[in-house]
């Protein structure tokens, strides 16, 4: 991991930042090809406006990536006052295993403790096993009264770690 650098994406990321996201949703069989949200994934633009958009990169390869979202801010869809949330955490698959994932949830965790939030959230999908694993190993455990459905058919499970 020694190649691979953490920092904010920049409008010459934006595009490669699009299309990792979607790939990893859909080749990790999270997503169809043909779904609402798809659209949604590959917008890193709107994400880097209106939230924080960090990519890990290696040389000028985008590897993965992902949105960091304060309190109130409209990419937020769990935190609470305190609370600071990421989501849409992908790793290109052809990085997977490789750490990726790992070093971009830490600079997230960095940041809470930085800023001084009192916890970190995030929602995720029942089928996302892999990252289930990465948040459980870094101290984040399961809030089940916290879950919701954003559809009928998609219930999100959420995690939080106290960051203080």
């Amino acid at each position: 991991m020694s190649t691979v650098t953490i920092r904010a994406a920049r409008p010459e990321d934006l595009d490669a930042v699009g299309e990792v996201t979607a790939r990893a949703y859909m080749e990790g069989g999270h997503i169809g090809d043909r779904s609402d949200y798809l659209g949604k994934l590959r917008d890193a633009a709107d994400r880097a406006e209106k939230a924080e958009l960090l990519v890990a990169v290696e040389g000028d390869k985008v590897l993965g990536s992902v949105t960091v979202a304060r309190d109130g801010t409209e990419y937020t869809e769990m935190a609470r006052p305190g609370e600071i949330e990421f989501r849409m955490l992908a790793v290109a698959p052809e990085a997977a295993g490789r750490g990726v994932g790992r070093c971009l949830v830490r600079a997230v965790l960095d940041r809470a403790r930085a800023e001084e939030w009192s916890r970190v959230v995030l929602c995720s999908q029942e089928s996302m096993a892999v990252a289930h694993r990465l948040y459980r190993s870094l101290g984040f455990e399961r809030a089940p009264e916290r879950d919701w459905w954003p559809h009928p058919d998609l219930p999100l499970l959420a995690f939080v770690l106290e960051s203080k």
